[in-house]
Formats: C-alpha cells, structure tokens, sequence
C-alpha cells in the first residue's frame, strides 16, 4: 500500500517535471548562432542548453569519480 502511494507520486512528479520541460523548450524555441574558434552553426536555444546541461552532467560525474578512486587510493597506503 505504501509503495503504491510512493509509486504515484514519482508518476505525478514525472508528470509535472514533464511539464515544465515542455514549457521550458516551448518559450526557448528560437534559433541561436553558436561561434567555437572557426565553426558557426545554428541550433534552437533549448538544444544548446540541454547539451550544455548534459556535458556538464558528464564532466560533474568525471570529476567525482576521480576524486572518489584518490580518496580509495589515498586509504589504502
């Protein structure tokens, strides 16, 4: 029974971050140029922010296992 109520909520919460994402892309639809040393290219501002948003994923997730394998190492000796 708890888990059911526990189950719905995450759905409900699924639900409205879902939302909010759509909202998000919606009012973040217009094309920007983007300029990196010699490439420009153009992209929907959503896209940049997202992939921005990913990388930064990627490199958070790097860095702390990282740090976590030196804080392992560092105990072992």
């Amino acid at each position: 029974m708890r888990e059911a109520k526990l189950d719905r909520l995450k759905f409900g919460a699924g639900i409205v971050l879902g939302g909010l994402l759509v909202l998000f892309a919606i009012q973040n639809a217009a094309n920007v140029e983007l300029t990196f040393i010699a490439w420009t290219f153009e992209s929907r501002r959503f896209v940049v922010i997202g992939v921005s948003f990913l990388v930064g994923l990627v490199i958070g997730w790097i860095v702390c296992a990282i740090r976590k394998r030196h804080r392992v190492d560092l105990r072992k000796d």
